[in-house]
């Protein structure tokens, strides 16, 4: 954005947006405004945006090649109540899109319930909103698709899943 417009950065942990007020100074943004937000219904700022990215907490079963403890650790339960906080955030974060603008989803694991699942229920939830094509950055050849999925041995790195939507005008 070539630090014009604003960015709000929203985390339920203040810690985590004081790191983030470090890496942004590093990187030269200037253009944020950290809010603590648990992701509930009380939206951090009463603004509509364009673009809103949710970067949803997740079981990190796409970080298994880095972090191969938690294969031992994320059980069943966890995938299942984390599914429910990203349907809930999802629900949440989608009041603050301006109509014609975009909402995005993001986690860093592959499950079923927390990708695909997550999507549904929020597709059928919220029918002011329809899937627009995303092109996945480490296959450009590919058409554009509604739900992308970034394998590791593709990536070299994490597994990743995203999926976004453009709110309706009224």
């Amino acid at each position: 954005m070539e630090n014009r417009g604003l960015i709000w950065a929203s985390d339920r942990a203040e810690w985590r947006l004081q790191r983030l007020k470090l890496r942004t100074a590093r990187a030269g943004v200037f253009n944020y405004r950290p809010a603590v937000w648990d992701g509930g219904e009380r939206l951090p700022t009463k603004t509509l945006f364009d673009g809103v990215l949710v970067d949803g907490p997740c079981s990190g079963v796409g970080t298994w090649g880095r972090n191969p403890h938690a294969r031992w650790t994320v059980t069943p339960t966890d995938v299942a109540e984390l599914a429910a906080v990203q349907g809930r955030l999802l629900a949440n974060a989608a009041r603050a899109v301006k109509p014609g603008g975009r909402l995005f989803y993001a986690v860093c694991t592959l499950t079923g319930a927390e990708t695909t699942g997550v999507v549904a229920g929020f597709e059928r939830a919220h029918p002011e909103f329809r899937p627009v094509g995303l092109h996945n950055p480490f296959r450009p050849e590919e058409t554009a698709r509604v739900q992308v999925w970034m394998w590791p041995q593709v990536t070299g790195g994490n597994g990743m899943f995203v999926a976004g939507w453009e709110k309706c005008a009224r």
